[in-house]
């Protein structure tokens, strides 16, 4: 016979872990159509080539590979000088665990499902109470953007930012609640994740970040607790943007090498031509296309009119307890949720034509390249504003068992209705052989995306009136080398993606052409010396790769990627704000063991 006070008691004594359960179980309709073999269909196609190429940097010993071969139609690429490298980590680690690169990318949109979910409803039971977590994990799982992310665009850099945002406005309500300097710390690293994972999103996430400080600020009392949660943000905000410094600074110092400007910012990518209307935030059509001008677009931008009820709803019922002063507590959280209405109404204005104007004076916005990328915010702040009505609802009419109720039919509903959409348009049985081989990404995967080439590269436009690199298939280089003058004899020692070394045995002059772009990092050396060595000029030199032109001798020619001032400069500050950091919980940790 069951013991119910043994059930009771255990069960009381491992609630967290019942309802990280619950959303888990909450959770696994997004993501079970990826339980099958092979691959899918996806705008952003580059997700295994890109893992591949950071274990393959790995595997030659380069902890952080910012230049990968294969990449840039064969010549190299400074992938990771730029790319957000973060979600690429991860999956490597399930890569290591033995893994597929093809499961690796499962397992890793598979984790930031759970890791959502278990976010926002630790957010929604620390703002509201544990059936709004509940609620909220449900509306933003599969909120629309959500699942476009996924199944049709394939940005896993920003669903993953996605997973991470809910995480960042925690520590910082932590902070607000508790301005310790562990606290501060977890601020810190919270935000460093996020730059790590998209620092597109990061950076418009900032002015959210500012706002909800100014806000946490007019709610604390007295100027000495303003002054200690202030500084205690400033100072984690600042660690977080040290810490993930080795990336962002020479991302954004070094892009004007690249033909990111001529590519992000212009042509189809402009972001006049990628604004969203007020109606298809209502209804628009669910498909796996694009993003186009005007109305005609193959991709959803739709809220889903479930959020926008519970919205509605919540919005109604804060108002209604505000100004009738049910309860001082719930008067609190009213106008948390009237704080986070005004933030969703900002994000939905930034999708819209009307926000033109603040597109027009910021121009690094112009980088987001998609207004509807703020629906990023939007999924954030609708699920809160959303589930606080289960919230609002107990309140005013407080019986348990039919709030309850309420909340799983709710939930359910959610799972209902917009997990059909979580499947890919098309499945792919392929291997990780088919997409690792080099005419697949030297080819097809490069042509897909090239804004990290050298800003001298020869381009031409496509008939779209596009900009692309002029070179055909036939023109791919396959070897690590060019004799472009000369007799001699080449012996390839090394061809790792960031050190090459040959044996150069020269009967005459040559003119030695790597086929690697010549961009900043790039150091050459020759042993033995050259007195009259020099790089050889650009002529007829169309994809500006790295060119010496040598005397008559046996050399040994040695080519390595190194970092520039501005990267090194970053890491060190990147690597400094760590060891402190260790140095501060080793402390906090020795203190706290004298004290046990």
């Amino acid at each position: 016979m069951i013991n119910r006070h043994r059930v009771s008691t255990f069960v009381k004594k491992n609630l967290p872990l019942f309802e990280i359960l619950l959303v888990v179980i909450i959770s696994i309709p997004a993501f079970i159509s990826l339980l099958r073999t092979g691959y899918f269909t996806m705008h952003d196609d580059q997700q295994i080539a890109r893992l591949f190429l950071l274990d393959q940097g790995i595997r030659q010993g380069a902890v952080y590979p910012r230049w990968v071969g294969f990449l840039g139609f064969g010549y190299g690429y400074p992938l990771f000088n730029f790319y957000p490298p973060l979600i690429y980590y991860l999956a490597e680690g399930f890569h290591l665990l033995g893994f597929s690169l093809i499961w690796s990318v499962k397992a890793l949109i598979i984790t930031g499902y759970l890791l959502a979910a278990i976010g926002i409803y630790v957010l929604g039971k620390g703002l509201y109470n544990r059936k709004a977590g509940f609620l909220g994990s449900a509306i933003y799982t599969y909120f629309f953007y959500h699942t476009v992310n996924v199944y049709v665009r394939g940005a896993l850099a920003e669903f993953f930012a996605m997973t991470v945002l809910p995480y960042v406005f925690l520590s910082l309500f932590r902070l607000f609640k508790k301005p310790s300097l562990a606290n501060s710390l977890i601020w810190a690293f919270m935000l460093a994740l996020l730059i790590l994972t998209h620092p597109l999103i990061a950076f418009p996430a900032i002015i959210y970040f500012g706002v909800t400080i100014i806000y946490h600020l007019w709610q604390t009392q007295g100027t000495k607790q303003k002054i200690i949660f202030f500084s205690r943000t400033v100072v984690g905000g600042l660690t977080g943007l040290a810490l993930a410094a080795f990336f962002w600074v020479p991302s954004i110092l070094e892009k004007k090498y690249t033909l990111i400007d001529a590519i992000l910012t212009k042509e189809l990518a402009y972001y006049q031509l990628h604004f969203v209307y007020p109606s298809q935030f209502w209804y628009s059509l669910w498909g796996y296309g694009g993003s186009t001008a005007g109305m005609q677009d193959g991709m959803t931008f739709q809220l889903g009119k479930g959020p926008i009820l519970l919205a509605v709803v919540s919005l109604v019922l804060s108002l209604f307890i505000i100004l009738f002063k049910i309860k001082k507590a719930a008067t609190e959280k009213a106008v948390n949720t009237l704080f986070f209405v005004l933030l969703l109404v900002f994000s939905l204005f930034m999708c819209l034509p009307y926000s033109s104007i603040v597109w027009d004076k910021i121009q690094y916005l112009w980088y987001l390249q998609f207004p509807w990328r703020f629906l990023t915010f939007v999924a954030l702040f609708i699920a809160l504003v959303g589930s606080s009505s289960i919230y609002y609802l107990e309140l005013l009419f407080p019986n348990k068992a039919i709030t309850t109720g309420l909340t799983i039919v709710l939930v359910f509903s959610m799972i209902l209705v917009y997990s059909k959409y979580c499947v890919p348009q098309k499945y792919l049985l392929v291997s990780d052989q088919s997409r690792t081989t080099f005419p697949e990404i030297a080819w097809s995967i490069s042509k897909t995306s090239f804004e990290f080439v050298p800003k001298r590269v020869k381009t031409t436009k496509t008939a779209l009136g596009t900009t692309t690199v002029a070179i055909n298939q036939n023109q791919l280089p396959k070897i690590p080398y060019t004799l472009l003058d000369g007799d001699a004899r080449v012996q390839i020692v090394k061809n790792h993606f960031q050190e090459k070394q040959f044996i150069v045995e020269a009967a005459t002059p040559v003119i030695f052409r790597l086929n690697t772009y010549d961009f900043p990092g790039w150091k050459t050396d020759i042993d033995p010396p050259v007195v009259n060595f020099n790089y050889a000029a650009y002529l007829d030199n169309p994809y500006k790769l790295i060119t010496v032109s040598l005397p008559a001798g046996t050399y040994t020619l040695t080519f390595r990627f190194e970092d520039t001032l501005v990267r090194l400069l970053a890491n060190y500050l990147s690597l400094i704000s760590f060891l402190i950091i260790m140095f501060i919980i080793l402390k906090q940790t020795i203190a706290l063991s004298r004290n046990l």
